[in-house]
């Protein structure tokens, strides 16, 4: 029974291993037929490469040829069609020679044709030594030397033109002779004549040249004394202004006038206005150099006086007049000139202006000056105490002295 039992496990234990050992047969027999099937398809691959490997080997054999290899079989090659390759070239240029050599005898015999040979061969046989053809080319350059000479002989425009005429005519011919002659001997008298006359006018041209040495002297001193009269006259043209002498002395006067007149123009205009001498050349060639001109400060520019109004022009006037009065005083040694007369010209002036010339003046009455002012205006009756009324009537003019001044 225990043995039974044993056997029974034990065949449990085999079944077990037979199975183990059956799913392993599997896997061996599975790995066989996929080895056998690769094997197969090795052995075809194998086949196939063997194949290839035989036509390989047999076209290597008929590339290679007689050479050890087939580098050397294609140098060899290579050499060849190098060869070839000249030889063609070789071909062409030997073509294009036989071309152009066959060009040039066509021209060579149309050449030997137009120079009258039959043949080619007679024109070579013409043909002269190197001696011979210096001596030809010389004879031709001579030849065409004297053609060019003899041409330009005869393309002369005088031999053409004497070519054009008619035929000569001796008789004509020696008359014109004759008359030429006679021409010839009055030519011949009038250059005899005009030698003498040449030689005569040498002689007077010695002696005014004498003359000229003699007055150039003369000539000097009449220029320096017409110079010198010139400039005292003004009618220099070297001048910067025409000016006589006498001006250009009472200019230098003028400028101490205006110096003394605007010291009085100056109160008299509150200092707005300023006289200047002007030596400036006078329009269209006039004589100046005793000009004035008046700086108006509130412009800045100085103008003409004769663009001053009626009662600018007086003051002006008047300061001009006590100026020239001043320097008169000075040059006189100091004597003064005790008493001065204003005639007119104070109605040009407004109010205030008219205070300010009144007070100028009595400035100069102050200074031991008597003033006579003559005027209709009624301003100076208030500011002149004593005055000399004159009155007019049908039956004739009085006048009275009056020393209160007028309210």
């Amino acid at each position: 029974m225990t043995d039974a039992l044993d056997r029974a496990a034990d065949q449990g234990a085999v079944q077990e291993e037979l199975l183990t050992l059956d799913g392993e047969h599997t896997a061996r027999t599975q790995q066989h037929s996929t080895a056998t099937a690769g094997l197969s398809a090795r052995n075809a691959h194998y086949d196939s490469l063997t194949q290839q490997l035989t036509e390989l080997t047999a076209k290597l054999t008929a590339a290679r040829g007689t050479h050890p290899t087939v580098a050397a079989h294609a140098d060899d090659l290579t050499r060849t069609a190098a060869r070839l390759k000249d030889t063609a070239e070789a071909s062409r240029s030997l073509a294009a020679a036989v071309q152009t050599l066959t060009h040039r005898n066509d021209q060579a015999s149309l050449a030997a044709k137009d120079q009258g040979f039959d043949t080619l061969a007679l024109a070579q046989q013409a043909l002269l030594g190197d001696e011979d053809l210096r001596t030809v080319e010389e004879e031709i350059i001579q030849w065409r030397e004297a053609c060019a000479a003899h041409t330009a002989v005869l393309e002369n425009p005088e031999l053409q033109q004497a070519a054009a005429r008619p035929a000569a005519d001796p008789a004509a011919a020696k008359d014109a002779r004759a008359a030429a002659d006679d021409q010839h001997a009055e030519a011949a008298a009038a250059a005899s004549a005009a030698h003498t006359r040449s030689r005569e006018l040498t002689a007077l041209a010695a002696d005014l040249d004498a003359a000229v040495q003699r007055l150039q002297p003369l000539e000097q001193a009449h220029l320096t004394a017409r110079h010198l009269a010139e400039l005292v006259t003004g009618n220099s043209t070297s001048a910067r202004v025409r000016m006589q002498l006498e001006a250009y002395v009472l200019a230098a006067r003028l400028e101490e006038v205006v110096a003394a007149a605007n010291t009085r123009l100056h109160l008299m205009s509150e200092g707005r206005y300023t006289l200047s001498h002007s030596d400036h050349q006078a329009a269209r060639g006039a004589r100046s150099g005793l000009g004035l001109e008046i700086t108006d400060s509130w412009t800045g520019r100085p103008r003409k006086t004769d663009t001053l109004s009626g009662g600018e022009s007086f003051f002006a006037s008047l300061s001009l007049a006590l100026g020239l009065a001043d320097v008169v005083t000075h040059e006189a040694g100091g004597n003064p000139l005790d008493t001065l007369f204003i005639d007119e010209g104070f109605g040009t002036l407004d109010e205030d202006t008219l205070h300010k010339v009144l007070d100028v003046l009595d400035s100069l009455r102050a200074h031991d000056r008597n003033v006579g002012v003559i005027s209709h205006v009624p301003e100076l009756r208030r500011r002149i105490a004593h005055r000399l009324h004159v009155r007019k009537s049908p039956t004739g003019s009085t006048l009275s002295h009056l020393t209160e001044a007028a309210e």
